[in-house]
């Protein structure tokens, strides 16, 4: 193992938690990037690659961008589908003992992203989650902008295809059932500019589906809910919820209101 320096020891560590992510590492007036993050950064955002000393013998690969400045990059590199965790300083450095303590704040998807500049006015920026169990598809969608938020079944593709269509999502996340299903992905990524991720399978699990909408929504069964008979729905709604919790961190809002809609559908500010 590379005798690192202790400030990149610590940029490692932060990494390792957020590996699918593009880390923006806040070190004084500027995000700095490091090693493959650097040279993906540079060449997408037509960066200068530089090289930062880190304790051996070569150089990290590094590029670095304002913070001030940072919505513009940020947005640029989440429209061409990448996530990317945002690492604030979260003390004082002139009270700091040694390294400043550094956190992950949010992390900023296609389908989570809420800069006013990056998002069509008239349109919603929705995020869905898909989870196909038993030949059923389970589907959530919410949009964190306005706190819209639902949940419904369908039984066969083609409803699938038309629930996609009439919400044109920006993201989908799935479990890998869905993604192993035969859809045509590669059409929904290339011709609907879709970004399509497959997550980990805890996140499918009835329990935690469960656990997270009644903490969330402050009920004590699903029937409060009106989804006592949607088993994959659950899932899917759960899902969505559990993974806003997880890129979002703090600044999920946390309102209880819940209406339910025609179709199977729920609406609620998330």
């Amino acid at each position: 193992m590379p005798e690192y320096t202790p400030m990149m020891q610590q940029y490692l560590l932060t990494k390792e938690e957020y590996k699918d992510c593009i880390l923006f590492y806040r070190l004084g007036d500027f995000y700095e990037m490091f090693f493959d993050d650097a040279i993906t950064v540079s060449k997408e955002l037509e960066l200068t690659l530089t090289g930062k000393s880190c304790g051996t013998e070569e150089r990290a690969p590094m590029c670095g961008i304002p913070y001030h400045a940072v919505e513009g990059y940020l947005n640029k590199l989440v429209a061409n589908g990448h996530k990317v965790a945002i690492c604030e300083q979260v003390e004082d450095p002139k009270l700091a003992k040694g390294l400043v303590k550094r956190e992950v704040i949010r992390i900023v998807t296609p389908g989570t992203n809420t800069d006013i500049q990056a998002l069509d006015e008239g349109k919603n920026n929705y995020i869905m989650s898909i989870v196909y169990v038993a030949d059923k598809y389970g589907i959530s969608l919410a949009d964190v902008s306005t706190g819209d938020y639902f949940v419904t079944e369908v039984d066969t593709e083609r409803k699938l295809i038309d629930e996609i269509n009439k919400f044109a999502p920006t993201e989908i996340v799935c479990n890998e059932s869905f993604y192993m299903s035969g859809v045509d992905l590669s059409d929904m990524k290339h011709r609907l500019g879709i970004t399509i991720y497959a997550l980990e399978s805890w996140y499918f699990s009835d329990e935690m589906a469960e656990k997270t909408l009644k903490e969330h929504f402050k009920v004590n069964s699903l029937e409060g809910l009106g989804l006592a008979d949607y088993d994959c729905g659950v899932i899917a709604a759960g899902a969505l919820l559990k993974y806003l919790y997880e890129t979002q961190k703090n600044s999920l809002m946390k309102s209880t209101n819940l209406h339910r809609r025609k179709l199977s559908a729920m609406r609620a500010f998330i």
